[in-house]
């Protein structure tokens, strides 16, 4: 507390601090229910397995406020006085990633909104008390995926290295470990990042219940982060042997090796434990037993509580407030160009995926000099979780292919070049799809990568922009080139059109003549 500061001795009954606590997560919770929802969902994703601990997590975050509530009633609540500033500030950097339709940031947000609006409430002692055990709930959440392809690559390599150590004739095409009897895909789920955020987290749980000191708390993340991975890859390599030995025959390779692994952790984890207890014997920090016996005087304390909740509930509030127009009504209705037949219903099974968007329309058109192209167009003018352009589940190739080859092409249109991603898509029959497709938003083409989604969600605090995909596809027959003569033709006349619409906000259907 700065000299002079009116204090009054804390008298209440009641555990303020741990109120504090608790009603910063369940309100963060509650408020930010999408994000809630979202992560509720990545823990009961028993395909995608990564992050089933996460209830478990939670609990032990729970039990760990509930743990130093003795600790957490001696507290003196010293609010500063525009805490709730921090708060608000981060309740709308929330609210651009939820626009922007980016998982990763809203989750991010989470934990960092919980232990600032613990600050803004009751002050810096209580958020530096409770900072640990909102912080642990990271280990639950989905931002370590953003290391999972250095780790992919890593079990990929040390596996080749070892499988040749073993004599065993091996060859690796990207992340596909190739032997005489078969082939290995050392997938995503295969990379190890599920041993090595559990391992992480029983590392940072017991460093915390001993009291350690930061140095002993780094060794013991290190030796676990070092035995979860070299479990993984001892894991793959096993299974690698097995294949080699049984002709491709082993129960681990034709039916199932997830619990193979967790079964090699329980070992490993036995040894991590011995080994943390040559470790843990000294270096513990001890609590100080002096007791805050002042804190700011009442008025002030309640005031920090009501703008603190106030301020985290403004991201939320916002984005359920009508924010006025969204922009001009896009119509479905696709255009009629001179030269080509159409529009006229699509028949072939190029399916793009668009979840949840406002406008869409999937047509053909056909020339007889050229042949038949396919367009497609999906309208977003606004976005939310589950509901944006470059969402998780949206695919431009569609359910049925899946892209071979990709790369950037410029198309001359109108007054200037269109520059649209080239794709070539192959079908379960072998077919081959030459894909051209362009982002756009508010009918200027944007590629929709991070930096630009960040924008737009700030964009859409205020207006929400309108954001598009659209697409020109044909078949390879014989090869590609007829194909990318008629999508060249075709878009050159249709992308200008389509784009200007989506500035402009012209009518349903538009009339496009020939240079």
């Amino acid at each position: 507390m700065q000299p002079g500061a009116s204090v009054v001795r804390a008298q209440s009954g009641t555990n303020a601090p741990l109120l504090i606590v608790l009603g910063a997560l369940a309100l963060t919770a509650a408020l930010y229910w999408p994000t809630s929802l979202e992560i509720a969902d990545l823990w009961e994703d028993t395909e995608r397995r990564g992050y089933t601990h996460g209830w478990l997590v939670l609990a032990v975050t729970l039990w760990l406020v509930w743990r130093d509530r003795t600790q957490l009633r001696s507290l003196a609540l010293t609010p500063p006085p525009f805490g709730w500033v921090v708060v608000a500030a981060g309740s709308l950097g929330w609210l651009v990633g939820f626009n922007a339709g980016l998982l990763a940031v809203t989750m991010l947000a989470m934990p960092l909104l919980v232990l600032a609006t613990t600050w803004a409430a009751g002050g810096l002692q209580l958020a530096r008390r409770a900072a640990f055990a909102v912080l642990f709930l990271y280990f639950a959440l989905s931002v370590w995926d953003l290391i999972n392809p250095l780790l992919q690559s890593m079990t990929a390599w040390v596996n080749l290295w070892l499988t040749r150590l073993a004599g065993i004739p091996v060859a690796m095409d990207e992340y596909v470990i190739h032997i005489p009897a078969g082939s290995f895909e050392i997938a995503g789920g295969c990379s190890g990042l599920h041993f090595l955020v559990v391992a992480l987290a029983i590392a940072a749980l017991q460093g915390e219940i001993d009291g350690q000191d930061w140095r002993r708390r780094w060794l013991l993340l290190g030796m676990a982060a070092a035995l979860a991975l070299v479990t993984n890859w001892l894991r793959v390599f096993i299974i690698i042997v097995a294949g080699h030995l049984t002709d491709m025959q082993h129960y681990l390779v034709r039916v199932n090796h997830y619990y193979f692994g967790w079964f090699l952790f329980a070992f490993t984890l036995a040894f991590y434990l011995y080994l943390a207890s040559r470790v843990s014997g000294s270096g513990r920090v001890e609590q100080s037993s002096t007791l805050q016996a002042f804190a700011a005087p009442p008025g002030r304390i309640v005031a920090g509580a009501i703008l603190s909740t106030a301020a985290l509930a403004l991201g939320p509030a916002w984005s359920m407030a009508e924010t006025g127009d969204t922009g001009p009504t896009v119509g479905e209705t696709p255009p009629t160009i001179d030269g080509w037949s159409g529009p006229q219903i699509y028949l072939s099974d190029w399916r793009p995926v668009f979840e949840n968007a406002d406008d869409e329309f999937l047509v053909a058109y056909s020339s007889e000099s050229l042949g038949d192209v396919a367009l497609y167009r999906a309208v977003y003018r606004s976005q939310r979780q589950g509901k944006e352009l470059r969402g998780y589940g949206n695919s431009l190739a569609g359910p049925r292919y899946r892209v071979q080859g990709s790369r950037d092409r410029a198309v001359h249109a109108g007054n200037g070049d269109v520059r649209v991603l080239e794709q070539v898509a192959v079908g379960a029959d072998g077919n081959e799809l030459l894909v051209w497709s362009v982002f756009a938003i508010d009918g200027r083409p944007d590629p929709m990568r991070l930096r630009s989604q960040l924008e737009y969600g700030v964009r859409s605090i205020v207006h929400a922009p309108t954001a598009t995909v659209i697409a020109l596809a044909a078949e390879c027959r014989p090869d590609c080139e007829p194909a990318r003569s008629a999508l060249e033709t075709l878009g050159a006349k249709v992308l200008p059109a389509l784009l200007s619409s989506l500035q402009q906000g012209h009518a349903d259907t538009m009339e496009i003549r020939g240079q």
